[in-house]
């Protein structure tokens, strides 16, 4: 069952822009950035810095680690149904970039010991075991673990940089009802009503939103009449928005919805 609230469009490329990348595995190789995931419960240090990211990494700002789906352990058939995907990807330009938490009812979203095991036990929520959640594939284009780490969403192709097609269009995800094709989301692995976002994480999604900002062009601090793409419906937002600026939530949660306009100033500066 569906609850985003859009049919499934028809992908349009233009010009190539480049293959997508793969951060933090250089000088750390996979399994020493599987264990800085899972360093989040302890409160340590993911790894970082320059040295993690790889030469041609698509994210500039980024100096967290970044696993993609392979890393992640993301199982590709549970997108597949009789040969068929099941939710094949559709693009369509950037217009805005929104942030959620995830908020799981008990908790088990704080001081996560492993959480790539989250990760994929989100993903199978959303392919098939929790049928009002069933959209075909992970709902966010990105998640960010408390340690910082960015786990790679949405599957979006080969052929550009993870949630972007080869002409910088964006993969049509499921994080917010109506409003999801050109609106990209990132969600922050906690319940930003109980507690606040850490540094890393915080950093880190700072950092991620400069990455993709910037080369889209879009004003950290500006506001976006939002335009559906499919339905035509409109809506005036902040361009760097929480999920409480479409609809009547509290995502990403008090204490995550207080540092926005940091963030977005954050951000602001990192791009001058």
């Amino acid at each position: 069952m569906r609850t985003y609230g859009e049919p499934r469009p028809t992908a349009a490329h233009l010009p190539q822009v480049g293959r997508r990348g793969f951060l933090g595995l250089v000088g750390a190789g996979i399994a020493g950035v599987a264990g800085a995931a899972g360093a989040a419960a302890e409160g340590t240090a993911a790894v970082g810095g320059s040295a993690a990211k790889a030469a041609d990494c698509p994210y500039p700002y980024l100096d967290h680690p970044y696993l993609d789906r392979a890393a992640w352990g993301a199982d590709e058939s549970r997108r597949f149904q009789n040969g068929a995907e099941r939710w094949p990807p559709a693009y369509y330009p950037l217009q805005t970039l929104t942030v959620h938490h995830t908020a799981l009812a008990d908790g088990s979203d704080h001081n996560v010991a492993d959480p790539a095991a989250m990760m994929r036990s989100l993903y199978r929520n959303m392919t098939g075991n929790v049928p009002s959640q069933d959209y075909g594939d992970f709902g966010y284009h990105f998640l960010i673990d408390e340690a910082g780490v960015v786990y790679e969403g949405r599957y979006s192709g080969t052929d550009g940089t993870a949630a972007f097609d080869a002409s910088g269009n964006l993969v049509t995800a499921a994080h917010i009802t109506g409003w999801n094709s050109g609106n990209l989301g990132i969600v922050v692995l906690g319940n930003f009503n109980n507690w606040s976002p850490t540094s890393a994480a915080q950093e880190s999604l700072t950092q991620l939103l400069a990455s993709i900002a910037g080369p889209h062009g879009l004003d950290p601090l500006g506001t976006t009449n939002f335009v559906n793409p499919v339905s035509g419906d409109t809506k005036t937002v902040p361009t760097i928005s929480g999920h409480g600026n479409w609809a009547g939530v509290d995502c990403p949660g008090a204490n995550l919805k207080s540092q926005l306009p940091a963030i977005r100033a954050d951000v602001a500066a990192i791009l001058g």
